[in-house]
């Protein structure tokens, strides 16, 4: 039989392994860092896959880490759910998508508003002013607007935040007439013209953002509602995919 002293004591140490125990978000976050140095974690959520966790990074794509950090999956995970047969890793990321995207501040995108002033939909487009599929698909911007699609620009300069495609989309992002700024880039054009005094260009935030959405590509379109269309596509398209037309 115990003392009431060892009693206390073993009391004691319970409390104390209790106060200490990390998280399943400390443990990944520690294992990543252990594994991967320069990961830069961005949020860690609990997934409908058993036992694991979405970590989203600034630098990383997006993967599943099991709760105590032993194992990491990237990519697609197939769930059998009676018939019918779904993929997490897109259900996880369409969540995460319709979240952030609605969390922007407009005026850190470029808008292109429908025809008419009154969207029937809105496509995000993640964009780098030299990608050639980006300047076909901006080549079709009227078009886009005509179908009463709103497009809110977001900028995902492929070489990187501190690239010199990066420090273009710097000052289109900052020019005083953002629209024609942009328009002028995709045409092969270098001067955004005048700038917007005490501008902060959120190209490098929005860079991050579209690492974290598992963008690695552009261009890079997404709806309102979370889900991904996926890279170039025509008017036609588009407004097939917001449901404007059959």
């Amino acid at each position: 039989m115990l003392s009431r002293f060892s009693t206390l004591l073993l009391a004691l140490m319970l409390l104390a392994g209790a106060a200490f125990a990390a998280t399943p978000e400390e443990i990944i976050t520690a294992k990543l860092k252990a594994a991967f140095p320069e990961v830069v974690v961005a949020a860690i959520k609990p997934a409908s896959l058993p036992g694991f966790y979405l970590v989203t990074s600034d630098n990383y794509d997006p993967i599943f880490v099991s709760g105590d950090g032993r194992f990491l999956i990237q990519g697609n995970v197939m769930e059998m759910r009676g018939a019918e047969i779904v993929n997490v890793y897109d259900e996880a990321m369409t969540a995460q998508r319709k979240a952030s995207l609605a969390a922007i501040d407009p005026n850190d995108m470029i808008i292109f508003p429908a025809a008419g002033g009154k969207a029937k939909g809105v496509a995000y487009v993640f964009t780098d002013v030299d990608c050639p599929y980006c300047r076909k698909l901006h080549g079709q911007i009227a078009a886009i607007n005509k179908y009463g699609i709103e497009v809110r620009y977001l900028a995902f300069p492929r070489a990187g935040p501190k690239s010199a495609a990066a420090a273009k989309m710097d000052k289109v992002w900052c020019a005083k007439d953002p629209r024609a700024a942009l328009t002028d880039a995709k045409m092969g054009h270098t001067d955004p013209g005048p700038q917007r005094a005490g501008c902060k260009s959120p190209v490098e935030r929005e860079s991050a953002l579209g690492i974290s959405l598992g963008v690695n590509g552009t261009p890079s379109v997404m709806l309102e509602s979370g889900d991904e269309v996926g890279g170039y596509v025509t008017a036609d398209e588009l407004a097939k995919d917001i449901g404007i037309i059959k």
